[in-house]
């Protein structure tokens, strides 16, 4: 599905001493099976940005196109699967399987939710057999996240939005989570995401947006944005990337150890 922002603006409290504009003006098209990275500090307007592209905000000004239509609500939301930042504080359910099948039971109600409970869990790399019965309150920071992400990807949604999906993990966690999106990517599915885990998240990125005080100061494919000196955005790994760039090797077929091997030896990295 592809998703059109045309002039888009909105603002929370408006009319009131509280207003304020979130995001102002906001062009931007993407397209189906493309994976978006949105970057910006707090407050740049990023998760605005995703409430609305999920149709759970509707814009003040401007319009948001699905395939070239205006839909809005449920229309659209049951081809999008959304989470929040920290998603499994929002865990309610007494087991992982009825936590999963909430949304299958909201979009799809009247259908056996077991298969697609299984196809989920599967695809976040966990098992229901093993997992299922067990609370969802009891799980690993890693493992909630997953399913977490297997709770919006029960009713196989075309688009999958996430914000901040690596917040507050550890590094195995950030793997696991990681392992997954892999995997949707590779079903040629549409991925946008908000971070601040710029590192983590390079491997998977077909573009990047910079968000800057509600509005879009940058919008490049992955390697443009590596080669921009952009230092509230530059790491050590994404410095990796670009000198890697500029020396004509791609860092993307790269193993990690071959990475780690170029940081520590250089353009000699070849030779060990």
């Amino acid at each position: 599905m592809r998703i059109d922002l045309i002039d888009v603006s909105y603002a929370y409290h408006p009319g009131t001493p509280l207003e304020k504009l979130a995001v102002r003006g906001i062009n931007l098209s993407i397209e189906e099976g493309e994976t978006l990275l949105i970057l910006g500090k707090t407050g740049s307007g990023k998760s605005t940005l995703l409430q609305i592209i999920a149709s759970l905000l509707e814009p003040q000004d401007g319009i948001v196109l699905y395939d070239g239509v205006h839909k809005r609500g449920y229309e659209v939301r049951r081809k999008i699967g959304f989470a929040f930042q920290m998603p499994e504080d929002q865990f309610f359910a007494e087991n992982v399987f009825e936590e999963v099948a909430f949304a299958l039971r909201n979009f799809f109600p009247g259908r056996d939710p077991k298969p697609f409970v299984k196809k989920a869990l599967d695809l976040v790399g966990l098992d229901l057999e093993r997992i299922g019965n067990r609370s969802p309150f009891t799980l690993s920071g890693g493992e909630g996240r997953r399913v977490a992400l297997a709770s919006v990807l029960v009713h196989d949604p075309e688009v999958l939005i996430l914000d901040e999906p690596l917040v507050m993990l550890d590094k195995k966690g950030k793997e696991m989570v990681l392992k997954a999106l892999k995997r949707w990517k590779s079903f040629g599915r549409t991925l946008i995401i908000a971070t601040h885990d710029l590192d983590w998240l390079l491997p998977i990125a077909d573009r990047i947006v910079l968000m800057e005080n509600g509005k879009i100061s940058l919008n490049e494919d992955v390697r443009s944005f590596l080669m921009q000196d952009l230092k509230s955005f530059t790491t050590s790994k994404s410095k990796v990337y670009a000198e890697l760039l500029r020396r004509n090797i791609d860092p993307f077929e790269m193993s990690y150890d071959d990475l780690v091997k170029y940081v520590c030896w250089g353009e000699d990295f070849e030779a060990r």
